[in-house]
Protein backbone atom coordinates (compact mmCIF):
# COMPACT_ATOMS: atom_id res chain seq x y z
CA UNK A 1 0.00 0.00 0.00
CA UNK A 2 1.26 3.76 -0.83
CA UNK A 3 1.22 6.39 1.58
CA UNK A 4 -1.32 8.26 -0.85
CA UNK A 5 -3.41 5.60 -0.47
CA UNK A 6 -4.16 5.93 3.57
CA UNK A 7 -6.99 7.30 4.68
CA UNK A 8 -7.82 9.05 8.01
CA UNK A 9 -9.46 7.18 10.75
CA UNK A 10 -12.62 6.20 9.73
CA UNK A 11 -14.05 6.38 13.44
CA UNK A 12 -12.90 9.83 14.82
CA UNK A 13 -11.67 11.11 11.75
CA UNK A 14 -8.18 11.68 12.93
CA UNK A 15 -4.89 11.10 11.42
CA UNK A 16 -3.52 7.55 11.91
CA UNK A 17 -0.59 6.94 14.30
CA UNK A 18 2.28 4.70 12.61
CA UNK A 19 0.44 1.46 13.95
CA UNK A 20 -3.61 0.94 13.04
CA UNK A 21 -6.33 -1.64 11.99
CA UNK A 22 -7.17 -2.34 8.75
CA UNK A 23 -10.70 -3.58 8.71
CA UNK A 24 -12.04 -5.16 6.02
CA UNK A 25 -16.14 -5.96 5.46
CA UNK A 26 -17.94 -8.33 2.88
CA UNK A 27 -20.68 -10.05 2.16
CA UNK A 28 -20.55 -14.08 2.24
CA UNK A 29 -23.15 -16.29 0.97
CA UNK A 30 -23.34 -19.95 0.70
CA UNK A 31 -23.02 -21.38 -2.74
CA UNK A 32 -26.44 -23.27 -3.11
CA UNK A 33 -25.36 -26.25 -5.54
CA UNK A 34 -22.40 -26.58 -3.81
CA UNK A 35 -24.05 -26.42 -0.39
CA UNK A 36 -26.20 -29.18 -1.30
CA UNK A 37 -23.67 -31.65 -3.12
CA UNK A 38 -21.49 -31.45 0.55
CA UNK A 39 -24.27 -31.37 2.69
CA UNK A 40 -26.01 -34.32 0.42
CA UNK A 41 -22.87 -36.00 0.88
CA UNK A 42 -22.74 -35.47 4.51
CA UNK A 43 -25.81 -37.27 5.16
CA UNK A 44 -24.34 -40.32 3.05
CA UNK A 45 -21.37 -40.80 5.59
CA UNK A 46 -23.28 -40.55 8.43
CA UNK A 47 -22.84 -37.16 9.45
CA UNK A 48 -18.87 -36.78 8.73
CA UNK A 49 -18.26 -33.36 7.35
CA UNK A 50 -14.98 -33.85 6.97
CA UNK A 51 -15.48 -37.10 4.97
CA UNK A 52 -18.04 -35.37 2.63
CA UNK A 53 -15.91 -32.38 1.87
CA UNK A 54 -13.10 -34.57 0.99
CA UNK A 55 -15.43 -35.97 -1.63
CA UNK A 56 -16.97 -33.12 -2.59
CA UNK A 57 -16.98 -32.33 -6.07
CA UNK A 58 -16.43 -28.72 -5.06
CA UNK A 59 -15.74 -28.87 -1.13
CA UNK A 60 -15.75 -24.77 -1.24
CA UNK A 61 -19.10 -23.72 -0.06
CA UNK A 62 -18.79 -20.16 0.84
CA UNK A 63 -18.31 -17.35 -0.99
CA UNK A 64 -16.98 -14.11 0.08
CA UNK A 65 -18.22 -11.31 -1.70
CA UNK A 66 -15.26 -9.47 -1.61
CA UNK A 67 -12.87 -11.97 -3.10
CA UNK A 68 -14.71 -12.41 -5.85
CA UNK A 69 -14.95 -8.90 -6.90
CA UNK A 70 -12.73 -6.50 -4.59
CA UNK A 71 -15.41 -3.05 -5.20
CA UNK A 72 -17.58 -5.44 -3.25
CA UNK A 73 -15.08 -5.22 -0.20
CA UNK A 74 -15.46 -2.05 2.36
CA UNK A 75 -11.54 -1.16 3.52
CA UNK A 76 -11.60 0.74 7.16
CA UNK A 77 -8.48 2.37 8.50
CA UNK A 78 -9.34 2.79 12.32
CA UNK A 79 -6.31 4.36 14.98
CA UNK A 80 -5.35 1.89 18.48
CA UNK A 81 -7.52 4.56 20.31
CA UNK A 82 -10.81 4.31 18.68
CA UNK A 83 -10.49 0.46 18.05
CA UNK A 84 -9.51 -0.26 21.96
CA UNK A 85 -11.04 2.02 24.04
CA UNK A 86 -14.51 3.37 22.25
CA UNK A 87 -17.20 1.98 21.54
CA UNK A 88 -16.93 1.90 17.42
CA UNK A 89 -20.47 2.26 15.42
CA UNK A 90 -19.09 -0.59 12.19
CA UNK A 91 -22.78 -0.50 11.00
CA UNK A 92 -22.24 3.65 10.88
CA UNK A 93 -19.11 3.89 9.78
CA UNK A 94 -19.41 0.87 6.94
CA UNK A 95 -22.57 2.90 5.72
CA UNK A 96 -20.68 6.01 5.48
CA UNK A 97 -17.62 4.89 3.86
CA UNK A 98 -19.62 3.32 1.11
CA UNK A 99 -21.39 6.89 0.52
CA UNK A 100 -18.03 8.28 0.59
CA UNK A 101 -17.02 5.48 -1.97
CA UNK A 102 -20.28 6.43 -4.44
CA UNK A 103 -19.51 10.08 -4.45
CA UNK A 104 -16.34 9.85 -5.32
CA UNK A 105 -16.98 7.53 -8.21
CA UNK A 106 -19.84 9.82 -9.35
CA UNK A 107 -23.10 8.07 -8.45
CA UNK A 108 -25.22 9.93 -6.03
Amino acid sequence: MKLSELKPCAACGGSLPPIWYVLRVSHAMLKPQATNSTMGLMQMFGGNLALAEAMSPEPDCVMVMGDEEPSLMTELFICQECFLAKPVELALIVEKANDDKEAANGND
